[in-house]
């Protein structure tokens, strides 16, 4: 799934007040630094996401048969490839 930069810099900024408002972070770090280090993070498990998800659908389309998009069968095949592809890379869900 794909969020907009304004949601995850949204999502950031949430994260970031709730580990301060609940005490549950104790580092001396800029607040300005802290939301972006997790904007990155974010970012960057998302672009893993999406090359994960790509790599599912290209296994799909090379079967000889075609396998109509966003069928039960292509789903199925697609939570099973991504999740092969994940564990494979060590990406957790």
């Amino acid at each position: 799934m794909r969020l907009s930069a304004e949601k995850i810099a949204r999502l950031a900024e949430r994260l970031v007040e709730r580990l301060w408002d609940e005490d549950l972070i104790d580092f001396k770090m800029h607040e300005r630094d802290l939301r972006h280090q997790i904007t990155r993070t974010i970012e960057e498990d998302l672009r893993i996401e999406d090359e994960i998800a790509n790599e599912a659908i290209e296994r799909i389309q090379t079967y000889k048969r075609d396998i109509p998009y966003g069928s039960d069968e292509w789903r199925i095949l697609y939570e099973r490839f991504f999740d092969e592809i994940a564990l494979r890379r060590g990406y957790t869900l």
